[in-house]
């Protein structure tokens, strides 16, 4: 019986490898017990929906008794829902007879609910239920069932996360084994975008009259190869003697999807410093576009290249906020983000040859109306990226071709917008740099005057199509530019 156990387990473990294999299309941190979250503990994030992550990793330890242990766990992890997930694990692919000896002689299959929060909340709580069905060596205790519970609170804040939970271990008392209250913390701190380290404690009490409590620390690292493959190594040691003495974790996760819990992982590359003032400050070369005629009576231009929108000028009001406008870290980089703090003084631009004249710097919202619009997708970006790609530049060049014609006095907003896919917080980040990859191209490729430049992240929140599917998230991710005339009055 023994033995056809095993053969259904390595059956089980076939199909399991066999998904993992094509699980290549989106993020996810499973641990090796399957649920979502650091090393070994949870986080009270959930898989999103429609989401599968796989998991295969190695466990080494070092026991009390001098023995060792080397087990290769696997694990699944399906989102079920925004706030629910299902997941289970299997304990060892090579069945060697060592995960008893290893601490990790169970599979498990759960499912953990997020009550409190939202995805993208600083402050979650979740709550899980699992069951661990023991395989040993000692058919007395094989097959045997012991049931968990547990409450997991989640704090996160920038680069940093606090994790924690607390539970209760109903073990199967045929063989006189206490029940057992559980705990444990985690750690966590992104120091750069592909980079989180890791550090964990977890607690058990007695789990039977004379032994010492079970207690454990781990510390390692998650490292984001791409954004379907991530790997796990951590390093631990126990502290009673019920504990592995030492133990060693290794793995390789995967997954694919329409969404993701984690924060995605961007190929950003952060804003240059300021260097230090020199004792004369160089003049920008270039020639700044500042059409300066008058208003005319306004007429409905025909869209004159592919990215341009019709539009009916007048119809469309919009108020442009001082706050959104382009900033420069030196005489030609504007900031990445619209609100990024400047230390050096901001250069006036200037016609090469003439006096520097003065910035125009609104100090109220100003009343315009879109006289023009253009519109591009999400091909003129790298995947994830904020750079523009060379069909990006190439669109941007023939928006200010045509603009060069103008003849009328207007201000220019880029908007930027994501599709769902992602925390709001990050969606709106994202949007903001890619707005401003499009002001700094016109800016420095082009000539514009960024004076006359705003630029402005929406994130999520203003969607052309449904997210549900691949076309819409696709027509959700843009950018916009608008070419806008100021109201009299305004």
């Amino acid at each position: 019986m023994k033995y056809q156990l095993h053969i259904k387990a390595r059956k089980v473990a076939f199909f399991v490898v066999l998904i993992s294999l094509f699980a290549l299309h989106a993020y996810a941190t499973p641990t090796q017990f399957g649920v979502s979250g650091l090393l070994n503990q949870p986080t009270a994030d959930t898989l999103d929906s429609g989401n599968i992550s796989v998991g295969l990793w190695v466990n080494s330890s070092g026991q009390p008794s001098n023995e060792k242990a080397t087990i290769l766990p696997v694990s699944l992890t399906l989102g079920l829902g925004t706030f629910l997930e299902a997941y289970g694990s299997f304990p060892n692919l090579t069945f060697n007879d060592e995960e008893t000896l290893s601490g990790r002689g169970f599979a498990n299959l759960g499912f953990k609910a997020r009550v409190i929060g939202k995805r993208s909340s600083p402050y979650k709580v979740a709550l899980d239920l699992q069951a661990w069905r023991q395989i040993a060596d000692d058919e007395s205790r094989d097959g045997k069932t012991d049931l968990m519970a547990r409450a997991i609170f989640t704090a996160k804040k920038g680069r940093f996360g606090l994790h924690a939970n607390t539970g209760f271990l109903k073990n199967d008392d045929s063989f006189g084994d206490d029940d057992q209250f559980v705990a444990a913390a985690g750690i966590e701190y992104f120091p750069m975008a592909r980079l989180r380290l890791i550090a964990e404690i977890e607690g058990k009490t007695e789990r039977s009259s004379g032994m010492d409590d079970e207690i454990e620390l781990m510390a390692g690292l998650q490292y984001f190869f791409s954004p379907h493959l991530t790997f796990h190594l951590g390093v631990g040691t126990g502290l009673t003697d019920s504990s592995a003495d030492w133990r060693v974790l290794a793995g390789i996760s995967t997954s694919q999807g329409i969404g993701t819990f984690t924060k995605p992982i961007p190929r950003i590359i952060e804003p240059v410093l300021p260097q230090k003032e020199k004792a004369t400050a160089k003049k920008s070369k270039f020639k700044t576009i500042t059409p300066l005629l008058p208003m005319s009576r306004l007429a409905k231009p025909e869209p004159k290249i592919e990215s341009e929108l019709p539009v009916n000028p007048g119809e469309e009001e919009i108020i442009v906020e001082p706050e959104n406008q382009i900033k420069l870290v030196s005489n030609v980089l504007p900031a990445v983000l619209p609100a990024t703090a400047v230390s050096s003084p901001v250069p006036k631009p200037v016609i090469a040859g003439e006096k520097p004249k003065e910035l125009f710097k609104p100090k109220k919202p100003i009343k315009t109306v879109v006289y023009r619009k253009f519109r591009f997708n999400d091909v003129n970006f790298a995947f994830d990226q904020h750079s523009l790609s060379e069909t990006g530049i190439k669109a941007v060049a023939q928006v200010a071709a045509s603009l060069r014609k103008e003849k009328k006095w207007f201000l220019i907003r880029i908007n930027g917008h994501t599709d769902a896919i992602g925390s709001e917080e990050y969606n709106v980040k994202l949007s903001n740099r890619r707005a401003a990859s499009v002001g700094k191209q016109l800016v420095v490729n082009e000539g514009f005057d960024p004076a006359r430049m705003f630029i402005k992240g929406f994130g999520e929140s203003e969607p052309l199509a449904s997210n549900k599917s691949a076309d819409g998230r696709r027509k959700n991710r843009r950018v916009e530019i608008l070419i806008l005339l100021p109201q009299k009055g305004g």
